[in-house]
């Protein structure tokens, strides 16, 4: 009999809230996380950018964690996976910790003492410095722990999020951890600033996810990471139960190194797996957290795929990158913990900054929530994660 994998910890760094509670909050209130990127971070002054603004941590906060740590991933993955930890009551230090995994996915990786090393060249070039190799993320994580179980790291670009979890529910079914924290995490530096602004992927103005004016994607620096086991485990513990992960699929559509597949053709498969390895049908999905990045080529497929995948049956669907921005490896997780917060609290997460929605005529099934979290009640759910280089991944969520 396969396992049941439900979460029993919940924690989040992110532009909207440091805490589950209150990224709860600024999910139903439709709290926008953009702010100007300060001089302190990188400067925004040239005039090739489309935009100076960024859903970005707290400066002072941002500032802590860089004195902790120079990756700075590091100390904010700690700091997410110390609320899921607290919050699932789990007593790491009365477990084997064999039976302890961890899986993190990210795409800026150590980025930020590579970017330092990178500017102290350029600025004084007689002085080459040594560029010092630093601790693996995942390896802090792990050490921090004392985790030695799998431990594994992800960077399917914006897919890794999502990919860190179904790899824990992997080792949870095969037997290989019987506790697993995962999660992903990312903090965006000028180099990932710059990247997405050459590709044009910057808005100009606003995040609007599914907005016929929709001109781009904002960034955004988080950190969401979960603790998962079997339900038998966490019900003889009496750990809080959250969802249940029902099942997921991952592929690569081998199309274009940025580009989707415009036709949505595999992002449909990939919605239609999950929810086959789930045992259930597309109609039993009430509402889906799309990846929605506001970017002409992304919406437009996904519209597609969503269309397709919902048959003409009544589906919520929301982008909440809107409010926390693309926080890239990182996406998948952010946004699992949204589905998760809104089904534990009753609301459907919007889209904010919609104006005119792109649904098409015959198309009023696909309810698009936007500005205020939609007071609704669900209890199975989508995730859609689909980034560069072909990756895509979707996972299903139930309510316990």
């Amino acid at each position: 009999m396969k396992k049941r994998i439900v979460v029993t910890g919940m924690g989040i760094l992110s532009s909207i809230g440091n805490s589950v509670d209150s990224f709860a909050e600024s999910l139903l209130n439709g709290v926008s996380g953009v702010k100007n990127i300060p001089g302190e971070r990188f400067s925004t002054q040239s005039k090739v950018y489309r935009n100076d603004k960024a859903c970005i941590l707290d400066q002072s906060l941002y500032e802590d964690l860089l004195r902790e740590d120079h990756t700075v991933l590091r100390a904010t993955s700690i700091r997410a996976i110390e609320q899921a930890i607290l919050a699932s009551g789990l007593d790491l230090d009365n477990l084997d910790h064999r039976d302890i995994g961890l899986c993190v996915g990210t795409s800026v990786g150590s980025n930020f003492p590579f970017m330092k090393w990178v500017n102290n060249y350029l600025k004084d070039e007689s002085t080459l410095q040594t560029l010092v190799t630093t601790p693996t993320i995942t390896g802090a994580i792990a050490k921090r722990w004392d985790i030695l179980g799998p431990v594994n790291t992800i960077s399917t670009a914006c897919a890794a999020g999502t990919n860190s979890i179904g790899r824990a529910c992997d080792y949870l079914h095969s037997g290989r951890a019987r506790y697993v924290i995962a999660g992903g995490v990312d903090v965006f530096t000028d180099h990932s600033f710059s990247g997405f602004n050459s590709l044009q992927a910057i808005t100009k103005g606003r995040c609007k996810p599914f907005d016929r004016t929709r001109d781009g994607l904002v960034l955004g620096d988080s950190a969401a990471f979960f603790v998962l086991e079997d339900l038998e485990d966490a019900r003889a513990r009496n750990a809080p139960l959250y969802a249940e992960i029902l099942g997921y699929s991952t592929l690569n559509e081998a199309y274009h190194p940025t580009a989707p597949n415009p036709d949505g053709s595999m992002a449909y498969r990939v919605m239609m797996e999950a929810v086959q390895y789930s045992g259930i049908r597309a109609a039993d999905v009430q509402y889906i957290n799309a990846h929605g990045t506001a970017t002409k080529a992304n919406d437009e497929m996904e519209y597609k795929a969503i269309k397709r995948f919902c048959g003409g049956n009544k589906v919520y669907v929301s982008s909440t990158k809107s409010m926390t921005g693309h926080t890239l490896g990182a996406a998948g997780s952010v946004e699992l913990l949204a589905t998760i917060v809104g089904m534990n609290k009753g609301f459907i997460p919007p889209t904010i900054n919609m104006t005119d929605p792109m649904n098409q005529p015959g198309d009023e099934n696909l309810v698009f929530v936007s500005e205020k979290g939609a007071l609704q009640e669900y209890s199975m759910a989508i995730s859609n994660s689909f980034g560069f280089a072909g990756n895509m991944a979707s996972i299903v969520v139930k309510k316990i």
